[in-house]
């Protein structure tokens, strides 16, 4: 019983998640971008005076590796900039810059376009409760993980 009910919902979360990543990554190859770099690009937008790496690897869910591999590229592409803290070697904070934003309002229109086409299958009281259990169900598995 309870591997039918685990067993489709790793699988649909899987299709999930690549598909979204797929999507990501042919929305942004003209911006020289992939979706790995779209998560990060969204949460800096959020914060007004920038993430260090730790901040942002834990609200994107991911390591610090990663973030640094991603950052590198966004500072290549000059999407970010890395703001130094003056006497503090391991505080500096990852900001956008005015290319960043643009590419932030840019994946802001892409993204509200693309969810409007998937609400259009289902009602706010079902994507409100959808989040509502999605939510418990995430509370559950990471206090599973984290023991």
């Amino acid at each position: 019983m309870d591997n039918e009910r685990f067993t489709p919902f790793v699988l649909i979360i899987e299709r999930i998640t690549k598909n979204i990543k797929r999507i990501a990554d042919m929305e942004m190859e003209p911006y020289g971008l992939r979706s790995s770099h779209v998560m990060c690009i969204l949460q800096l937008a959020k914060s007004e005076n920038g993430l260090s790496s730790s901040a942002l690897a834990e609200a994107c869910g991911v390591d610090k590796a990663f973030i640094s591999r991603i950052t590198s590229e966004l500072l290549e592409k000059n999407y970010i900039v890395k703001e130094i803290v003056p006497g503090k070697t391991y505080k500096t904070s990852f900001l956008l810059t005015e290319a960043g934003e643009e590419i932030n309002r840019k994946m802001n229109e892409i993204i509200a376009n693309r969810i409007a086409s998937v609400d259009k299958h289902v009602t706010m009281k079902e994507l409100q409760r959808f989040y509502a259990v999605l939510n418990e169900i995430d509370e559950g598995i990471s206090i599973l993980a984290d023991k």
